[in-house]
């Protein structure tokens, strides 16, 4: 069975490269959205409409780790008291 450390070390890593893969591509689609051949109003309607969807798509993740968190913190608090 593989060690906790080398686990929480693995996960650590591909959440680090998860990050910067997003980022690298949202940042790419707003260089692709600079570059269009497309009216000024166009471009920023689609900038803010990707901010958008970036911004819900933070808020579920933050939502869903938040959860997480709290049902470790209860099931902690469960075994301490038991």
């Amino acid at each position: 069975m593989a060690d906790a450390e080398t686990a929480s070390q693995v996960s650590r890593f591909s959440i680090y490269l998860s990050l910067a893969f997003a980022l690298v591509g949202v940042g790419l689609l707003y260089v692709a959205i600079g570059m269009v051949d497309a009216p000024m109003e166009t471009k920023v309607l689609w900038a803010s409409g990707l901010s958008l969807m970036v911004a819900f798509g933070f808020v579920i993740v933050w939502s869903m780790a938040r959860e997480a968190v709290r049902t470790i913190e209860e099931d902690l608090r469960r075994k301490g008291s038991a």
